[in-house]
């Protein structure tokens, strides 16, 4: 046996104490380090507020291929609600349209230009298997022309601030696999593109304006025209749902859409709720080197394994969230209370306290007095907003807004002071 010397001892303690702070400590920021995808192009962000939970290259404009069939169906939904479209609606199919529903090296169901298909056959076609003849055939139904519906899309990409969207195609296509379908004057090889930040955006907008999407983006398989001369049996190229081989318990994704081409390799626009809380993520060109690879979904579920890992959703609404000491400059209390108008949710990271949320208010015009409320006012009167900000910084969204914020309403009746106070406190005001 050694005899160790006291100055050995002390040393081996000193060591002993640095590696076990590093395993804890060190080990526990490995582990909630940012992830680095393999794609070129990734976002992460809140379903309903459009927090940005995590950026690489999001901005980046990227070859967005069969992604595109959301802005489609957008515009398609949005005709069916404005009651210019129906579900039932039989939809003719031109020759050009059957001839790329043919066409071996493009997803499909097979169409005939002998007979017609109902909107929802399309619909539900051009979502679970990303059909390109029957997403084609909708933005016929919808403009009368295919290039008439390349004018909507781009337009209605304009309305919805995707600033980056380049649209040439209907389904995502290049100009030169839509034949006939496409522009004589634009490179064959030209397809469209888009940001990954705008492509969370438009899925943000499409499942708050159309929830009911997850209906259809949730089936791994279904029948095309079941019974009829062009019945499919469908599957979702969307791994990740339940019964796929991509599926995991822990992230039950629902939605929404895939996209793969040369140019773009494999994308996959993402969204799943858990716990409550639902978020949307997008990768752009991950490794696709044949059909199948499950490369897009891997780095999903990193990327969303990751955002539950490192952040707790902490939800601002009547019961836990409340303003005090607003001020009433004539009222007959000088001070309320306000609270949430409706539920806002806001990701604070592991570390972070909510005590280090901050709040600014901002009353609309209509209800300002002075540097305050206008009494009177009435309980649950949407007041204005708050800006809210996370630690000194600005938490960051999606959208033209620069933070997040929520509205505001008042708790209960705010009472105006009678005429001969109030003239006293406009006295008193010009000392």
């Amino acid at each position: 046996m050694l005899n160790k010397s006291p100055k050995y001892s002390l040393r081996f303690g000193l060591f002993l104490c640095v590696f076990v702070v590093t395993l804890l400590f060190g080990g526990f920021s490995a582990r909630a380090a940012t992830p680095d995808l393999q794609v070129k192009s990734a976002i992460a962000v809140d379903a309903n507020t459009g927090q940005i939970l995590y950026q690489k290259n999001d901005q980046q404009k990227l070859p967005i291929a069969s992604m595109t069939k959301l802005l489609s169906v957008y515009i398609v939904l949005r005709e069916i609600k404005a009651g210019r479209l129906h579900w039932n609606q039989q939809v003719a199919i031109s020759p050009e349209i059957a001839k790329m529903s043919r066409n071996p090296d493009l997803t499909n169901v097979p169409l005939s230009a002998k007979r017609t298909y109902t909107v929802r056959e399309l619909y539900q076609a051009s979502l679970i298997t990303s059909a390109n003849g029957a997403v084609s055939a909708l933005g016929n139904a919808v403009s009368g022309s295919p290039h008439r519906f390349i004018d909507k899309m781009r337009t209605t990409a304009k309305q919805l601030h995707l600033t980056s969207a380049h649209i040439v195609t209907a389904s995502g296509i290049t100009n030169g696999q839509a034949g006939k379908l496409g522009y004589p004057s634009v490179a064959k090889n030209d397809e469209n593109t888009m940001s990954a930040q705008d492509v969370a955006r438009l899925a943000q907008v499409l499942l708050k304006d159309y929830p009911e999407i997850l209906q259809t983006t949730q089936l791994s398989k279904a029948w095309f025209d079941k019974g009829g001369s062009s019945q499919t049996r469908m599957q979702n190229w969307d791994m990740m749902l339940r019964g796929l081989s991509q599926y995991q318990s822990n992230l039950p994704v629902d939605g929404l859409k895939t996209g793969t081409s040369k140019a773009a390799g494999g994308n996959f626009t993402g969204t799943v709720s858990k716990h409550g809380h639902r978020i949307i993520t997008v990768v752009m060109h991950a490794q696709n080197k044949k059909t199948g690879d499950p490369a897009r979904f891997v780095q999903t579920r990193y990327l969303m394994d990751w955002v539950y890992a490192s952040y707790r959703p902490v939800t601002l609404n009547a019961q836990t969230y409340q303003l005090s000491n607003v001020k009433v400059p004539m009222g007959k209390v000088k001070t309320a209370e306000i609270t949430a108008a409706k539920p806002t949710t806001v990701w604070l990271g592991k570390h972070q306290s909510r005590t280090q949320l901050k709040s600014q208010l901002l009353i609309d015009t209509g209800h300002q007095e002075k540097d305050g409320l206008k009494a009177p006012l009435a309980a649950n009167t949407t007041v204005g907003k708050v800006r809210l900000t996370l630690a000194g910084k600005t938490i960051s969204q999606i959208d033209d807004s620069d933070t997040v914020s929520l509205p505001v309403k008042t708790i209960y009746n705010i009472k105006q002071a009678n005429w001969l106070v109030r003239t006293w406190r406009d006295f008193l005001s010009l000392f």
